[in-house]
């Protein structure tokens, strides 16, 4: 299971440093947040220095309904990629020969980039998977492939899948989904898979068992039909997708770099303060505060992972890790989880998956005895969906 940096605003040396330390196998660029000069100039430094590395852009089409929102936070992409991002309605999009003009331009202005796959744009499915908005989806994946040959790229091509959770409701409209998209005349060598939550804070938008088990198995179907499939935005979630046959997993610095929603590229509300500093124990499958870490520590050592990136969380400083190199931690946590996890045969992976929340569930449970409150965002609320999400997705797959 690969693990990517999910780009975003305020990159400064965050990517390096987690290259530098081999936590990560590629990044997802945002160009919403670097100019196009920029771009080509951390993926020239990609290709010289870390040749190995994925280097990916995400289009982030997705977002084309609100080109001509004033309000929209853009940012770059109506200054430097208006090759292919110009305003859409969506009655233009039912129009295939408007789809396929839309595809060759992405995938043109990627071709022209250092990226080893490119990935096509599409559209969210914001509702439903039986809807127009479902169809317009369809058709970008069905068309992308042929646009892509028509380049003459030899470069993989991944089409873009963006779902709202809102949509995954249906079960029986999941499977029929998928079925169409699995059963293409000419396919895409895989897919970029986006669960939209109503907004980045909303945790249990995304910590739902049907949310959870549908999103698995997006990952087990497309897997099983010779895709591979990369997850955008999948954050703890990554080995677990990684359990139901996903390919790669991402994750950035912010919130909305680790969960998925258009609330990204809405108006600001303004005013905020930075987040507080976290720790991802892999006990606890969970992330909890620097200050609930710096008490934990010494009355139960197993919450620390015992990686190297414990050291950036230093109990004489009370466990307080400089701002820029908490998601170093992130990704070294994640990456070990996907080691622990996300290995072996499908029903060994699945296994273990269990096994950790049966963990976590009692390491809490040891935590409930202890002089010591966890916030919200720190407590164990996540670990039933995450057990019920895993059973459902394995009577979907009919995997029990």
């Amino acid at each position: 299971m690969k693990l990517f940096a999910q780009h975003g605003a305020q990159e400064g040396d965050k990517i390096n440093e987690g290259l530098s330390r081999g936590l990560l196998d590629g990044v997802i660029y945002s160009p919403r947040d670097v100019s196009l000069a920029n771009l080509c100039a951390k993926l020239d430094f990609l290709e010289q220095n870390h040749a190995t590395v994925e280097r990916l852009v995400d289009p982030q089409y997705y977002s084309i309904f609100l080109n001509a929102t004033q309000e929209a936070r853009l940012g770059y992409l109506l200054e430097d990629y208006g090759d292919y991002f110009q305003p859409r309605r969506r009655g233009q999009l039912e129009r295939e020969n408007q789809i396929q003009k839309d595809l060759t331009a992405a995938l043109t202005f990627q071709a022209g980039l250092k990226v080893t796959r490119l990935i096509a744009p599409n559209i969210l499915i914001p509702n439903s998977l039986n809807s127009i908005e479902a169809v317009i989806a369809k058709n970008f994946i069905r068309l992308a492939a042929s646009q892509h040959q028509a380049l003459g790229d030899t470069r993989p091509l991944f089409v873009t899948l963006a779902i709202s959770r809102n949509a995954l409701g249906d079960k029986q409209d999941l499977v029929e989904f998928l079925n169409e998209i699995t059963l293409l005349d000419d396919p895409p060598q895989g897919f970029y898979v986006l669960i939209s939550a109503r907004n980045s804070e909303a945790r249990s938008d995304i910590y739902n068992m049907d949310v959870i088990a549908n999103w698995m198995f997006i990952n087990h179907v497309l897997t099983l039909n010779g895709f591979e499939v990369f997850n955008g935005y999948s954050d703890i979630l990554t080995p677990f997708l990684g359990a139901a046959g996903g390919a790669a997993g991402a994750l950035g610095w912010w919130s909305n770099l680790r969960a998925f929603s258009l609330n990204r590229f809405a108006p600001s509300p303004g005013g905020g303060r930075l987040p507080i500093q976290r720790y991802i124990s892999q006990a606890l499958l969970n992330r909890i505060t620097y200050f609930e870490l710096d008490q934990l520590r010494g009355l139960l050592p197993g919450v620390l992972n015992n990686l190297p990136t414990d050291n950036l969380y230093d109990a004489t400083n009370g466990s307080e890790p400089q701002r820029n190199l908490e998601v170093v931690q992130s990704w070294d946590a994640v990456k070990a989880l996907n080691q622990s996890l996300a290995t072996g045969g499908q029903r060994q992976s699945l296994n273990k998956c269990q096994e950790a929340v049966v963990k976590a569930e009692a390491f809490y449970d040891t935590i409930q005895n202890q002089p010591i409150r966890l916030d919200s965002k720190s407590n164990a609320e996540h670990l039933q969906p995450l057990a019920e999400g895993i059973r459902l997705f394995e009577k979907l797959a009919e995997l029990d």
